[in-house]
């Protein structure tokens, strides 16, 4: 019960910083075309306008499903996020609580895509078809790169006890091992497809499918999306920070020092290539998270297998 109060109440939080680091990605783009950019609290101001919107629902739509999926999916993301920020600041333990985390930011994207697609209109089908495949493409090399931070702290799927064997040891298990620095990349190379970004966002391409699942949503129903769409780019960042960049110090200060390195994370996975590289075709996309980042997770995962005498 504590745990649970602790993560609604973490929520708030989660959702003001990564509208915080929407602000600044979107200012840091800017500068990188050489435009002035919108304010740093442009995102807060979209949302405030969205929210103030009238619902309007496609008469073709599958009216639970596309009502109600942007409300679940936008839960699910901040629920995610909020159990990483309150075992970074409490230490709390939950059974299986890096699994669940994964599982809850898995779900944020798939209940938009499937949400959009019940609208009935056919550039929303084409993008969830694009979505699922790409979808199941890299989340297999995050998966393993997640499974080979829980061998790295003795076969746990406790974050918790994952942060705690990094403070033990001195430092983030991505600068003590080669198995945890090839899991890391893994990883991040998965995060532009995850945060549907340049040169992955196929889903919601604006010149080839219309902005995909997004294209029936508007008010009330594209503030949830974005919300769900922002909150899980950066809890994604903030697991990676916390899995294998730990910062050994107080739970406050830690917490506070695993947000600045997920901030940087998001910058070099979410900034940066979807400002700098153009978008590629959807088969390139499932062919590349299946052979570059699947390959170096496996490569790390049997690493760490070996260092922890798994294959002895």
């Amino acid at each position: 019960m504590e745990l649970h109060l602790a993560t609604a109440a973490s929520a708030p939080i989660v959702l003001l910083v990564s509208l915080v680091y929407e602000g600044v990605d979107r200012k840091l783009r800017a500068r990188m075309q050489g435009r002035v950019g919108p304010p740093l609290l442009q995102p807060f101001y979209d949302l405030v306008k969205l929210f103030s919107k009238d619902r309007i629902i496609p008469f073709t739509a599958a009216y639970p499903l596309f009502n109600y999926a942007p409300l679940l999916s936008a839960s699910c993301a901040l629920a995610g996020g909020a159990l990483v920020f309150v075992v970074l600041v409490t230490g709390l333990q939950l059974a299986g609580d890096l699994l669940l985390v994964f599982y809850l930011l898995s779900s944020s994207s798939l209940l938009a895509m499937v949400g959009g697609a019940s609208s009935g209109n056919p550039y929303a089908a084409i993008s969830l078809s694009r979505g699922l495949s790409v979808l199941l493409s890299y989340k297999l090399p995050m998966l393993l790169s997640v499974l080979t931070a829980a061998i790295k702290a003795g076969g746990t799927l406790s974050l918790a006890s994952v942060i705690a064997l990094q403070a033990e040891a001195g430092g983030g298990i991505a600068t003590l091992s080669l198995g945890g620095a090839l899991a890391l990349l893994a990883f991040m190379l998965c995060m532009p497809a995850e945060g549907e970004v340049p040169p992955f966002d196929v889903t919601t391409a604006k010149t080839e499918v219309v902005h995909g699942f997004l294209i029936e949503y508007g008010g009330p129903h594209l503030a949830l999306v974005k919300i769900a769409k922002g909150v899980s780019r950066f809890s994604t960042a903030l697991l990676a920070a916390s899995l294998f960049l730990y910062t050994p110090a107080r739970p406050p200060l830690a917490a506070m020092l695993c947000l600045l390195e997920a901030m940087c994370i998001a910058v070099l996975t979410i900034t940066v290539p979807g400002t700098v590289l153009g978008r590629v075709k959807p088969s390139q996309v499932v062919r590349f998270c299946l052979v570059a980042p699947t390959s170096i997770a496996i490569l790390s995962l049997a690493i760490s297998l070996l260092e922890a005498g798994g294959l002895a």
